[in-house]
């Protein structure tokens, strides 16, 4: 696991395939983009982007580009002027398409899981430029969105200069993990449901971020996101729970209540990490140092100062 978690990290330049610019089309002022559904999307303008997704919006600040952005969804937690400054989308899986064109933005910046998609259709009807952002919680993708969006925002200069900043703290990644080899059990709790823990399996962005960290993922042997009973929570044997700082104070008082849990390392020694949940989960700029600042945390659970 060390060691594919260390490729994990190396960001090969030639794999991104999150999108392209073609020739202009239709006047000087508009482009072409390759979007990640493989949808070609004119582009007229760039200067009221209604952003939907939190490593879209953290991106665009990042490329020094915040001026362009109309609106955000609620995931859009960093920079924390983000929700303050820009009008309000709604949660990221639950848009109201009249809500986003009632702004007029010029273009829609969606990640690939945004959603209802009836209301995803209802703006690709609408004659609006909507471009779908690839939403794989992995290193490469990071830097497939940082350039594709720098593209986008003609900010190319930028994105390559971010992209060296995300590579070089991968790599500071990687480091600390040859020197620290513990591979603690990890499970991520999304929610409590019925006093059941909604734990992460394999293809969610916990598990990919637990992977990053060093941990191996207790829930490994599920698909996506699932309620674990108490006899399957004892099978788990995790050494440390994962949480998010805005649902921590409950599901670790709900948990440490379980008897089925008293029965696992986690329970028998409180093993609770927390860490907040855009930073956790959105792989955008900021993942390689929440990765390892997770790493650090998981560490000290195994040598508790």
């Amino acid at each position: 696991m060390l060691v594919s978690g260390v490729a994990a990290v190396s960001l090969p330049r030639a794999g991104w395939a999150q999108g392209s610019r073609s020739n202009a089309v239709n006047g000087p002022e508009s482009r072409s983009v390759t979007d990640c559904r493989g949808r070609h999307v004119t582009l007229h303008g760039t200067a009221r982007i209604a952003s939907i997704g939190g490593p879209i919006t953290e991106t665009l600040y990042a490329l020094g580009r915040s001026n362009a952005i109309l609106a955000v969804d609620q995931t859009s937690t960093w920079p924390e002027q983000a929700q303050k400054e820009k009008k309000a989308l709604g949660y990221m899986r639950a848009i109201s398409s009249e809500g986003v064109l009632s702004l007029q933005p010029d273009l829609v910046l969606a990640m690939n899981d945004a959603g209802p998609p009836a209301a995803m259709d209802q703006l690709v009807a609408s004659g609006v430029p909507v471009v779908f952002v690839d939403a794989t919680p992995s290193p490469e993708a990071i830097e497939g969105r940082t350039r594709f969006l720098a593209d986008i925002m003609d900010a190319q200069a930028q994105g390559e200069q971010l992209c060296r900043n995300i590579a070089e703290q991968f790599r500071q990644l990687a480091a600390w993990r040859t020197t620290h080899t513990w591979m603690p059990r990890v499970l991520f709790v999304m929610r409590m449901t019925n006093n059941r823990p909604m734990a992460a399996g394999k293809g969610t962005a916990a598990d990919a971020m637990i992977r990053l960290a060093g941990g191996v993922n207790a829930g490994g042997d599920m698909q996506g996101y699932k309620i674990v009973d108490q006899e399957n929570l004892v099978a788990l044997q995790p050494d440390v729970v994962l949480l998010m700082d805005q649902t921590a104070t409950p599901i670790r008082s709900t948990l440490l209540a379980d008897p089925g849990f008293k029965l696992t390392p986690a329970g028998r020694n409180h093993a609770f990490v927390t860490m907040e949940g855009e930073r956790l989960l959105g792989f955008g700029p900021r993942t390689p140092q929440a990765a390892l600042d997770l790493a650090r945390m998981l560490a000290a659970v195994e040598h508790p100062a």
